[in-house]
């Protein structure tokens, strides 16, 4: 093709343009096409949502005594807290910052930002507003959503699926049904059911907890009940826990956890992979580990069970009297407490320590058993 053809071709192109605009019927209000309309749109797709403007909500709700649960179900990302007080009513603000193509349009989106709070049999939803997203230009957005509820302490907390910061105290009891991010819950007076995944974790004080871990890395103290545990690739340090306590652990978790004197029996730890450390043992426990380190300081005596296939069993032994049963296979036996000693070319003792007492159990399979004197001894 020639550039005469290609000049022709552009002529025509102008001129139909012309005849349409000259000859098309009236749009209808807030559908006309011009020229410059269409260089605006150009201008939004490419330049984006530039700008950023905040707005904040606020609404109070009456919380009468046949409401007993909180139900929060906020599909979008948010922070959000909530503190559990002695009122009679429900205080929620929401701080929203908007984006748009220019700071009018930012106000707009951030302004439409609402939650939606109704009773539903004996509890109180909280969700978002169907008609933000509807009512959201092309390219702009909520960026950024903020949310606090004070709420009557009583009530018990049901949280759906959840990402951004969550922190929540004071209440009745909760079930999270999914937090990803940073997340710190306290003060439960009841159970704690929590599954977690992706960031920081900090749990302190509840009667019991069922917690399902996911790349978490945090702390969990002051559990006065029972515990359990389900970590894949965690990183925890678990304090002050009454118990019991059943801990499932996988790909490489690391697991420290204190005790202490108020642990009650059984501790059960169930571990494929990743390392233990158990400090202030003083009550019955069975731990079973594959490919995993573990390392256990006994307080006092107590019956314990210890297996572990493809790597090493480390333990202090407990200052009081104790039976000591021990197999090594393909391994090694290190007795240093104590005057029992393996016969040359066998990794298997058993016999009473300082009198005897409860039956420590250490069966190593393809890994060594090492057998250290009390500490300060």
């Amino acid at each position: 093709m020639g550039k005469r053809e290609l000049v022709l071709i552009s002529v025509f192109l102008v001129l139909g343009i012309c005849v349409y605009q000259f000859t098309a019927p009236a749009p209808a209000p807030g559908t006309e096409v011009s020229f410059g309309g269409i260089v605006n749109k150009l201008r939004r797709n490419i330049q984006g949502a530039r700008q950023t403007a905040p707005a904040d909500w606020t609404q109070a709700t009456p919380v009468d005594a046949g409401i007993r649960e909180l139900r929060i179900n906020i599909g979008r990302p948010n922070d959000l807290t909530i503190t559990g007080e002695d009122r009679q009513d429900i205080a929620a603000e929401l701080h929203a910052v908007g984006r748009g193509y220019d700071e009018a349009e930012a106000k707009a989106v951030a302004a439409a930002g609402r939650l939606h709070v109704e009773r539903i049999g004996d509890g109180i939803v909280i969700s978002i507003e169907q008609g933000t997203d509807r009512a959201t230009p092309r390219n702009a957005r909520l960026e950024q959503l903020r949310i606090v509820l004070k709420v009557p302490r009583r009530l018990a907390l049901r949280l759906e699926p959840h990402s951004g910061e969550l922190v929540a105290s004071n209440i009745a009891s909760a079930d999270i049904m999914g937090s990803r991010g940073e997340t710190r819950v306290s003060n439960v007076d009841g159970l704690l059911r929590l599954s977690h995944s992706g960031g920081r974790l900090e749990i302190e004080s509840a009667r019991s907890l069922k917690l399902t871990a996911r790349n978490s890395r945090g702390s969990i103290k002051h559990i006065s009940g029972i515990v359990s545990l389900d970590a894949t690739g965690a990183e925890l340090e678990i304090s002050d826990i009454v118990g019991p306590l059943d801990v499932e652990m996988r790909n490489d978790t690391e697991l420290t956890l204190d005790a202490g004197k108020a642990l009650k029996p059984p501790l059960r730890v169930n571990a494929n992979g990743g390392r233990l450390r158990l400090a202030g043992l003083h009550t019955e426990a069975r731990i079973d580990g594959r490919k995993t380190d573990l390392e256990v300081v006994m307080d006092a005596a107590a019956p314990v069970t210890i297996y572990n296939t493809g790597d090493d069993i480390n333990v202090t032994a407990p200052p009081a009297g104790y039976t000591l049963d021990a197999v090594a296979t393909e391994g090694r036996l290190d007795i240093a407490d104590g005057s029992l000693k393996p016969q040359d070319g066998d990794a298997r003792v058993n016999g009473a320590v300082r009198g005897g007492g409860p039956t420590i159990s250490l069966r190593a399979t393809r890994g060594d058993i090492t057998l250290r004197k009390p500490e300060g001894k």
